[in-house]
């Protein structure tokens, strides 16, 4: 920028002193089109080399509505698994989602079939997996601090000592009023960990639970 200054300085100085200033308008709005063309061909030349090599960016229109939020994702996931793209990222994200709702609606069919250690197991997987999803987009590091924040390190702490007890009653104690007892608190802790990411949705479930106690 400080060359261009520059550069617009010492034109300007010659101009005034050889033609008019309308002539001088004309010369910046040619040095204006030289600094594009020198711009467009350095942006051809980058993308013709990303494609000899292999390292062609996505296109805007793939990336649809993910893209307000890739430089977060550039950002915070920059060392962790570099080799995938955004788009791929959110795939897994979206897998990790899918399997995890699989986990627990197959832990459901197992209690019905009254096997309470494969229902506590596939329950856990489940909240575990779709708990873990993040982790494709922002890393390890930023999704444990995001996780131990202050605003939500209390649902943390509950669903995960509620993961742990949930299997300690159906594989080890083999109590199954227990097992499901810890399966509810770790369900509620889970909605009330997610609804940490949603602005002012603790407050309102909360209004609404005090509301609906009062009557």
């Amino acid at each position: 920028h400080l060359f261009y200054v520059l550069l617009y300085g010492t034109v300007w100085g010659l101009a005034v002193q050889f033609f008019d200033v309308n002539s001088c308008l004309i010369l910046i709005m040619d040095v204006e089109s030289v600094k594009g063309s020198i711009a467009s061909f350095k942006k051809q030349a980058k993308n013709k080399y990303a494609k000899l090599t292999g390292n062609e960016p996505e296109p805007e229109e793939e990336r649809g509505l993910l893209a307000d939020m890739t430089d977060e994702v550039d950002e915070t996931c920059k060392d962790c698994l570099p080799k995938l793209t955004r788009t791929e990222r959110f795939y897994a994200v979206c897998w990790c989602l899918v399997i995890g709702t699989g986990c627990q609606a197959l832990a459901l069919a197992m209690l019905g079939m009254h096997n309470i250690p494969a229902f506590a197991i596939c329950y856990s997987l489940g909240t575990i997996c779709s708990l873990s999803s993040p982790l494709f987009l922002f890393g390890p590091v930023y999704q444990v601090k995001n996780m131990f924040k202050k605003t939500r390190i209390f649902a943390t702490i509950i669903m995960l000592a509620a993961i742990g007890l949930t299997l300690t009653a159906a594989l080890v104690w083999k109590n199954v009023m227990l097992c499901l007892l810890f399966v509810c608190i770790q369900c509620l802790a889970c909605i009330w960990y997610t609804l940490s990411f949603i602005p002012f949705a603790r407050r309102i479930v909360s209004n609404c639970a005090a509301g609906m106690v009062d009557c």
